[in-house]
């Protein structure tokens, strides 16, 4: 059964600031799993994520490797237009107009515009700070029936995510136990999403 597009949020904790996501973060896992989530959903249907420096060059990079940029969309605010990648005309990328100068007002008209942009079959949570733990709660709020799957293995706030998810009651999560439990111990990042998202198609 076909996939619909997938939800990304991604990103790699900075030593300089907040300690609780950089002491758990694990940089090589963090990609890893972008990595795998990208081989697994790009041959099929589409990834949406918001731009980010650490996570968009490895985006690029699968996407070019796999000649598969039209099933990429990635959302920009242009308040860090200045501060966009090279090369980001090679995306289908989508511009959100900045905020009256304000940088928290600017990425939150941006996430509520990703967020609604498609009809989202899951969510997959990896590393990433206080700006991916305000995507959870969003995404978790607008979309409450989708599947939202927070990496534990990659630390960061994709472990303090994932207990989130665990301490929910069963009623109000989306994803099982025995997912869940993947999502915690399991490293195989591949035969994890893969085995993921068939679930996901087949709710």
């Amino acid at each position: 059964m076909p996939i619909g597009p997938v939800f990304l949020s991604a990103g790699v904790p900075d030593p300089h600031r907040d300690e609780k996501y950089f002491k758990t973060g694990d940089t090589g896992a963090i990609r890893d799993a972008v990595i795998a989530l990208l081989e697994v959903v790009l041959p099929g249907t589409k990834l949406v994520f918001g731009g980010n420096p650490a996570i968009t060059p490895i985006v690029k990079g699968v996407a070019d490797q796999r000649g598969a940029f039209d099933n990429v969309r990635i959302f920009q605010s242009k308040f860090f237009q200045d501060k966009y990648l090279k090369d980001l005309d090679r995306f289908r990328y989508v511009e959100t107009e900045a905020v009256d100068g304000d940088r928290d007002q600017s990425l939150f008209a941006m996430r509520t515009q990703m967020i609604g942009s498609e009809d989202f079959s899951a969510a997959f949570f990896i590393g990433g700070m206080d700006g991916v733990e305000r995507e959870y709660e969003m995404f978790r709020d607008a979309r409450p029936h989708v599947p939202r799957f927070p990496v534990y293995t990659t630390g960061a706030a994709a472990r303090l995510i994932w207990a989130r998810e665990n301490d929910l009651p069963a009623s109000q999560r989306q994803v099982g136990d025995h997912d869940l439990q993947a999502l915690r111990t399991k490293a195989g990042y591949l035969a994890l999403f893969r085995n993921l998202l068939e679930g996901a198609a087949l709710r």
